[in-house]
């Protein structure tokens, strides 16, 4: 038997292939070409999902593993000494899935049940989720009819991904607007619609405990945790600090531009879901925890900022001036310690009147509104408040910042930089005699009378800058070639922005050589004709401002805390050492004469203890082109202090001192920005522990008149 089986086998295998029937080869044909007919069908139908599938299917596809993300926390924004300025913490809202609410009833239980817990009432939340239903239905109908007509051109838009109802026109909800007349736009339902603001602890867990409760069965609402910005510095810091809206729209100040400093970096969890999209259980590797940002200290001292701000409006508010703006800054490290600006409301201002840039050159129509404007007593406005296109004041933090933003003429407070370079150059020395005129009137070289504040037959170089002498000032710039005016005044910064990476800076206005005129020669010496941010002048005068061998040259403006390892910042040097310290001994003259004639003691009575030096300076408002307001001014005053050792750099400017002001002959520099500027570098110099000047230098003559 066992010889036997091979043979049958062998009988078998050697059976001729004609002798095996047709019909099973035919069928074993047939089986094998329609195994392999299906499946390359699989296997296109296979690649069809992959790469274009159906567009439904994609709505309905949920992908294996799914990942959530979670959000990083915003760091902490702080001024120079720590102070918590700006910072993050996560609140919840209420969400709800519209389309899981297909009945009446629900939607009667959810209402009820969210206005227990949030304490809104009933009627607004129900009417909301009625106007998304409403909403979800149209979109529907939209969908179908445009499938109708073109189905493969269908491609319904993206919704935002939490929708806020819309506000109510006469108590109604309004329905989607029809797109520039080519019909509704096409939008896939709401699923995430915001039924709350942000929530206190006690409301989120009231939700949670409604969602939880099987008797209520709700369902489609749920709690989405979203990050909070709060703003602890308050309104003194705001327009420095700037706003963050939510998700990151519409950031301003030191939130915009150093958004990728403070937003950190996301997270995100990946996990397993089953076929109806549960969740089953996270793999390894697929956690990523959040990366808080970097916490971002600023250079601004919140007790300086609340000085400046509070010394600032009560001499607005006694000035009955427009507004105001001041600086604090630190002339050694170029750091910004404080920055304001004040608008009061004036009532009865009027507006300037306006002629198009067209009819500029229309002598005839501008000389006629040129008369309206001088010939009228009216107070017009200078400073325009804060609001937004329906009137309303801004928000804080989303203002102007005036202080780098808008342009003004300095007046006097300019001449110390003319009054330098002219020494510099040797062009006069602080002890040679100009001829004053007796203080005018004077016909300057363009042919224009001048008179000054302190009329004197003659007075010393020296003089001229401690007097504020215009006469004697124009006569010194006249020593001056165009070329040398010109670069002095572009080398101080002037022209250009200081960028201190504040949002809206202007570089200011200095007449180019081509255009320069003997006018601009002879308006430019005392401060006029030239326009300035109130952050370059800052900057310059930092320039008599510095100690040792700094003393001369420009610090880099910073509004980010100095770390320890960043150098003092020097841009250039725009004068030697001797000529700025020369410049800073002379200008304490000013600041005597101020103190024994306006700012006599401190407001509590207390007498002064830091010698300071500084400038005033009064300009009239320009008014293209109809040339300058003729009753209204912009006074100034720039100082630092104390002289032995500055500490602090300060400049105030008022808006527009009142008509009595005006009137009473009290609306120059020295009467109005000086006793703040006094107040605020004394309290601020006290508050950093600075100690006294060990003697005040000798008292000017206060029977002089200053600007």
């Amino acid at each position: 038997m066992a010889k036997g089986r091979p043979q049958v086998a062998n009988q078998a295998a050697s059976i001729p292939a004609a002798e095996v029937p047709a019909s099973f080869r035919y069928t074993s044909i047939a089986m094998l070409t329609a195994m392999t007919i299906a499946f390359v069908a699989v296997v296109g139908r296979v690649a069809q999902l992959q790469l274009r599938p159906n567009p439904e299917l994609v709505a309905l596809a949920v992908p294996r593993v799914s990942s959530h993300r979670e959000a990083a926390p915003r760091a902490d924004i702080t001024d120079k000494r720590g102070r918590l300025l700006a910072a993050t913490r996560f609140s919840q809202r209420v969400i709800v899935d519209p389309t899981l609410i297909d009945d009446p009833d629900k939607l009667g239980r959810t209402a009820m049940a969210l206005s227990n817990a949030i304490g809104v009432s009933s009627e607004d939340l129900g009417n909301k989720l009625v106007w998304a239903i409403e909403e979800n239905q149209r979109r529907a109908e939209a969908i179908a009819v445009a499938k109708a007509k073109s189905p493969l051109e269908v491609e319904p838009e993206e919704e935002v991904e939490v929708v806020e109802p819309p506000v109510k026109v006469n108590g109604v909800y309004p329905t989607s607007p029809d797109d520039a007349g080519k019909g509704p736009r096409l939008k896939k339902p709401i699923r995430y619609l915001s039924m709350s603001k942000l929530l206190s602890t006690e409301q989120a867990d009231a939700v949670r405990a409604a969602i939880k409760d099987k008797k209520i069965k709700l369902k489609g609402v749920s709690l989405e945790t979203q990050p909070v910005r709060e703003f602890s510095g308050g309104t003194e810091v705001a327009d420095i600090v700037g706003l963050y809206g939510w998700q990151g729209k519409s950031m301003t100040g030191v939130e915009s531009r150093q958004d990728r400093e403070l937003k950190g970096k996301p997270g995100k969890i990946g996990y397993v879901r089953d076929a109806m999209g549960a969740p089953l259980w996270v793999e390894e590797g697929q956690i990523e925890r959040a990366a808080p940002g970097n916490d971002v200290c600023l250079s601004i001292d919140l007790e300086i900022q609340r000085i400046a701000i509070d010394e600032l409006t009560k001499g607005v508010e006694e000035c009955d001036a427009q507004g105001g703006r001041v600086i604090v800054m630190d002339p050694n490290t170029g750091e910004i310690l404080a920055m304001a600006d004040v608008y009061r409301y004036v009532s009865g201002l009027v507006e300037l009147p306006t002629i198009r840039k067209e009819d500029w050159s229309k002598r005839g129509v501008v000389r006629a509104k040129q008369n309206e404007i001088y010939n009228s007593r009216a107070r017009f406005r200078l400073v325009k408040p804060d609001v937004d296109s329906e009137g309303k004041p801004k928000a804080p933090g989303v203002g102007r910042n005036r202080c780098v933003e808008d342009l003004y003429e300095p007046g006097s407070t300019f001449k110390p930089f003319v009054w330098s370079t002219i020494v510099e150059l040797g062009k006069a020395r602080p002890e040679d005699v100009f001829d004053t005129e007796g203080g005018g009137p004077w016909i300057t070289p363009a042919g224009r009378p001048i008179r000054d504040v302190h009329g004197a037959a003659s007075m010393t170089w020296r003089e001229v800058l401690i007097n504020s002498s215009n006469i004697g000032m124009i006569k010194g710039a006249q020593r001056l070639s165009p070329r040398e005016f010109h670069d002095a005044v572009t080398r101080f910064g002037f022209g250009k922005r200081t960028d201190i990476g504040l949002p809206g800076e202007t570089g200011g206005m200095v007449t180019s050589l081509e255009k320069w005129r003997v006018t601009t020669h002879t308006s430019m010496s005392y401060g006029n004709e030239i326009g300035v941010t109130a952050v370059q002048m800052v900057r310059a005068f930092s320039a008599f401002s510095r100690e040792g061998e700094l003393a001369g040259t420009l610090p880099r403006l910073r509004t980010s805390a100095l770390s320890a390892d960043d150098a003092k910042g020097v841009i250039y040097r725009v004068l030697p050492e001797k000529i700025a310290l020369l410049t800073r001994e002379t200008l304490t003259h000013v600041v005597e004469s101020m103190e024994a004639k306006y700012a006599k003691a401190a407001r509590d009575g207390t007498p002064w203890k830091y010698t300071l030096f500084g400038k005033s300076g009064t300009a009239r408002p320009p008014a293209p082109p109809f040339g300058y307001l003729q009753h209204q001014y912009v006074p100034s005053f720039i100082a630092a202090g104390p002289y032995e050792s500055p500490r602090l750099v300060a400049l105030v400017v008022i808006d527009d001192p009142g008509p009595d002001r005006v009137i009473h002959k009290t609306y120059y520099g020295a009467v109005t920005a000086g006793p703040i500027v006094h107040r605020v570098l004394e309290r601020s110099l006290t508050y950093l522990g600075v100690t006294p000047s060990e003697r005040k230098a000798s008292t000017a003559d206060a029977s002089k008149p200053m600007e």
